[in-house]
């Protein structure tokens, strides 16, 4: 669940805004964490105590054209996801070997791998790959993290009293926004289908579950900032979106000499590989359950599509690599970055509204309750704060 939520673009936000701001926004990444986790929960509850996924709520309980809008974005949302995390796997792979192998091939042939992998494994198959994967990419950013460490207290400021520097609003919003995910919430309702873990018993197991996924996140994200305030910030450099990646290397390369370049450089791999993986093994399912809620199929038959080995689940996978394949050689159109961006932007204040009000409609069994009120308030402030998200996103991306 975390690593399907950490991608390159949450990767290159934190470093970035470390960078620019310093040590300023720890609270924002803290903050973006914490609201997920309020989502995420939310999400799971509804799922323990009707037994239903989100999509079967929504499609339950709200106009048909919803799950229809729905069905359109999350087309767009795969195409270009699909296609960052390939372009990013390339990029890793790029940066590692010095340019010997470029960005092109270098994604192409890892989407191919993961691509097979997910077609002939079965789910204890694809957590055993993840596993390794998880744990490099974890170790390798805390480690150099610990190996730039500075300035304990200013870490405890940045933390616990929240300021917005001057030009900081945007990357406030980025942090909050982008750690932890957006669409791939909705995976964490199958996950807990195939562990057949969907009874309110499992309540505590689940939130346990859940503050360890967005905890992880929260400390792998706080990790690239400590890392980017030190190499950058520190000594006033400047860098952008597009050489984050690179320069980041290079400068720990300079530090810490040669290991941390490469420290850095396999960590950066394997988080977007792993997210590549974990939106690949998922998010088919949450495919075939929409287009199972479209066509009115019979919840076994619908829920038998979601599993992965279904014909639904591999057309879904087959759809995703494909989109993705064009991506590693000439990068996004930007109609579909504007698409995306647009529809991207609207999804998480939409999910948070219809937690506020699934989750308050009917009367959950005990030891499963509905919303409580801070929880409606914190669900408020999302769907507020991620409509200011999308909109800011939307003017940068037209004045660009």
């Amino acid at each position: 669940m975390a690593t399907s939520g950490i991608g390159a673009s949450d990767i290159i936000t934190a470093t970035v805004g470390g960078a620019t701001h310093g040590l300023a926004l720890l609270w924002a990444l803290m903050l973006g964490a914490f609201f997920k986790f309020v989502l995420s929960e939310g999400l799971a509850r509804w799922q323990l105590a009707t037994g239903s996924t989100a999509l079967e709520g929504w499609a339950q309980h709200l106009p048909r054209w919803v799950m229809v809008l729905f069905a359109g974005y999350l087309v767009l949302w795969a195409v270009a996801v699909s296609g960052a995390l390939v372009s990013g796997c390339g990029l890793a792979i790029e940066n590692i070997t010095g340019g010997a192998v470029p960005r092109s091939w270098g994604g192409l042939v890892q989407a191919v791998a993961v691509f097979a992998l997910i077609w002939t494994a079965h789910t204890g198959g694809l957590e055993r790959v993840m596993k390794p994967l998880i744990v490099v990419m974890f170790a390798s950013i805390v480690a150099c993290a610990a190996l730039t460490f500075r300035e304990p207290m200013a870490v405890l400021h940045g933390l616990f009293v929240p300021t917005i520097p001057s030009g900081g609003a945007t990357y406030v919003l980025s942090l909050i926004g982008g750690i932890g995910g957006s669409l791939t919430l909705l995976s964490y309702n199958y996950l807990l289908r195939d562990e057949g873990k969907v009874d309110s018993r499992n309540l505590r197991a689940v939130r346990l579950d859940l503050a360890t996924a967005y905890l992880f996140t929260a400390i792998f994200g706080l990790s690239v900032m400590l890392i980017a305030n030190r190499v950058f910030h520190a000594d006033g450099v400047a860098i952008t979106d597009r050489e984050a990646v690179s320069r980041m290397a290079g400068a720990l390369a300079a530090l810490t000499g040669r290991a941390g370049f490469y420290i850095y450089s396999i960590g950066f791999w394997a988080a977007v590989l792993a997210s590549l993986v974990g939106v690949w093994q998922t998010i088919p399912s949450v495919f075939a359950d929409c287009y199972g809620l479209l066509r009115r199929v019979p919840p076994d038959q619908r829920k038998a599509a979601t599993l992965p080995g279904s014909t639904q689940y591999r057309v879904a996978l087959l759809f995703m690599a494909f989109a993705a394949v064009p991506f590693a050689f000439i990068g996004k159109p930007l109609l579909i970055v504007i698409a995306f961006t647009v529809l991207g932007s609207l999804f998480i204040p939409f999910l948070a509204a219809t937690l506020l009000y699934l989750n308050n409609r009917i009367p959950f069994p005990p030891p499963l309750r509905s919303n409580r009120l801070a929880t409606d308030i914190v669900l408020g402030l999302i769907v507020v704060l991620f409509l200011v998200v999308g909109a800011l996103e939307i003017v940068e991306l037209v004045a660009r």
